[in-house]
């Protein structure tokens, strides 16, 4: 009998199909939310477009890893880039913290911490306590005051900063540093050149070019770390800004087509369409009926 290995799913949040959206600037939660209901185990999945850091405060457990299986312990954390495999068993009522930022925003928080790339791979550290600013990213989140967006990214850098120090200190190569690594931190560079230049370059040989490898390398490690190829990457960053301008701003969708360097705005007209499911003045109008 032949047998074929079923496909790693692709989730945002554990549970929560890829392409559902990722409705805030990041979201915070505690380790028992999605573990303890599945009995303090967590199939292996991947994030393609999430950027992850465990805290693991008590307990503890085994990170099952796209090379085995890697121990957790006791005041730990753990670094872990989108793309990458991963599970986890836990041992039951362990306590910690999990922070998920959309790689949209995780990268440019890096690019300015971190141009060496330390966290562009999986790593585990160890710490007395837990950083401060969790409690503080756990309250802003749940709150809705002035500039909620901006103080969330700043203490998610502060938390970052915190992980980089302690990874400094005592450096480790990880449990995944060595197979799929390049794959991830190509991946990661390309989504950072996306986010700066999805309005001029909307075809793949600019951003090869620029990461000075082919086009089909290219495509062939987002697939392999992002689970999706490059062009799959642009489109979703076009189509993501695409419907925020949409559902923010008074342009005809023209207008809109214009801003991302669309020519044509009846192609724009058909490419949305094709993401979305929905013309863009359908999509608009829906958008707007659901917030009345």
């Amino acid at each position: 009998m032949n047998r074929t290995s079923r496909p790693l799913p692709d989730y945002e949040l554990y549970g929560e199909p890829e392409g559902s959206g990722f409705p805030d600037t990041l979201h915070i939660e505690h380790l028992s939310v999605r573990s303890g209901p599945r009995r303090w185990r967590i199939a292996r999945h991947r994030h393609p477009s999430l950027h992850q850091l465990f805290w693991i405060e008590r307990g503890g457990g085994a990170l099952i890893g796209e090379e085995g299986e890697t121990t957790l312990a006791a005041s730990s954390f753990l670094n872990m880039p989108a793309g990458v495999a991963h599970g986890f068993r836990f041992l039951p009522g362990s306590t910690g913290t999990v922070l998920t930022l959309p790689v949209a925003v995780f990268e440019p928080i890096r690019a300015r911490i971190d141009p060496q790339g330390e966290l562009l791979g999986v790593r585990i550290g160890r710490a007395r306590t837990a950083p401060p600013e969790l409690e503080a990213l756990l309250a802003e989140q749940q709150g809705s005051r002035a500039n909620r967006g901006e103080a969330l990214a700043a203490l998610a850098t502060l938390t970052f900063v915190w992980a980089l120090r302690l990874l400094a200190a005592e450096p480790q190569a990880g449990p995944e540093a060595g197979a799929g690594s390049a794959a991830v931190r190509l991946a990661a560079r390309f989504q950072a050149l996306v986010d700066a230049h999805y309005r001029e370059w909307h075809a793949l040989a600019p951003y090869a070019a620029a990461l000075a490898v082919t086009t089909p390398h290219l495509t062939r490690a987002c697939r392999q770390a992002l689970g999706r190829p490059a062009s799959a990457v642009l489109r979703e960053r076009q189509m993501l800004e695409a419907r925020r301008l949409l559902a923010y701003t008074q342009g005809s969708v023209a207008d809109v087509a214009y801003r991302l360097g669309f020519a044509d705005p009846g192609h724009f007209s058909r490419v949305f369409t094709a993401a979305a499911g929905l013309s863009p003045r359908a999509f608009r109008k829906e958008f707007t009926y659901d917030a009345a």
